[in-house]
């Protein structure tokens, strides 16, 4: 039920994915494979190149990544890459593991951006997708108030 007339629910209308950041992406994809008999659909290794980062910088951001599209949803599992601080190292550095983020697509990022920073939520980091360039994924620092990260990325028009 909604309480206001436009809500982040308006732009925000689907899950489609869960990502997990893990420790050990070899160790991931067996317990997979052990529990569920299930093999990634896809991943491997990305680079996101010129990444808006929340310190302001343009960073390229490395990670590992595993998908299984089989439980209704898309579970991305993230291992990150490297040094570069990201929004995927940032939580190996905080200690943290497991849930990440819950993504949804959306038709308008910037509508997206414009109510999450309405309710004081900013962006974490901001790309291009690297499998519709006309895509951007934008994670939003939601963690202290939802106790796990948002994730918005631009409807492919395709």
């Amino acid at each position: 039920m909604k309480i206001q007339d436009i809500t982040v629910t308006d732009e925000f209308k689907e899950i489609v994915q869960i990502g997990i950041v893990v420790r050990d992406m070899e160790k991931t994809k067996e317990a997979m494979l052990d529990v569920f008999g299930l093999e990634p659909d896809a991943g491997g290794d990305s680079l996101y190149k010129d990444c808006y980062y929340k310190s302001g910088e343009t960073i390229d951001a490395p990670v590992r990544s595993a998908f299984y599209n089989y439980f209704n949803i898309q579970l991305e599992f993230l291992e990150p890459l490297g040094d570069q601080a990201t929004v995927w190292s940032d939580y190996r550095t905080m200690g943290m593991y497991g849930l990440h983020h819950i993504r949804f697509d959306v038709d308008d990022q910037d509508r997206a951006n414009q109510l999450m920073a309405d309710k004081g939520i900013d962006i974490w980091m901001e790309g291009t997708s690297l499998i519709d360039p006309s895509c951007r994924f934008t994670y939003y620092d939601s963690l202290e108030k939802l106790g796990f990260i948002v994730e918005a990325v631009t409807r492919s028009k395709r």
